[in-house]
């Protein structure tokens, strides 16, 4: 089973939620975009600490700060 993070809901810069979800990545050429699912449409995850999307630079301490946008 494959671990669940922590992830802030934001609506307009404001944390509206905190939610538990699989994460899950997707190859596009050399980035590696990160998904979760939110109220059954796929969301682009973010984090505080830098660029998920490059797997490349990405560290382990990105993953204290992930949210996603929601309008």
């Amino acid at each position: 089973m494959r671990k669940k993070e922590q992830i802030e809901v934001r609506h307009k810069d404001k944390v509206v939620a905190i939610i538990n979800r699989v994460l899950k990545a997707e190859m596009m050429g050399n980035f590696n975009p990160i998904f979760c699912t939110y109220k059954g449409k796929e969301r682009l995850v973010k984090s505080e600490e830098g660029d998920l999307s490059d797997p490349f630079r990405r560290e382990e301490s990105y993953r204290t700060s992930l949210y996603i946008e929601v309008e």
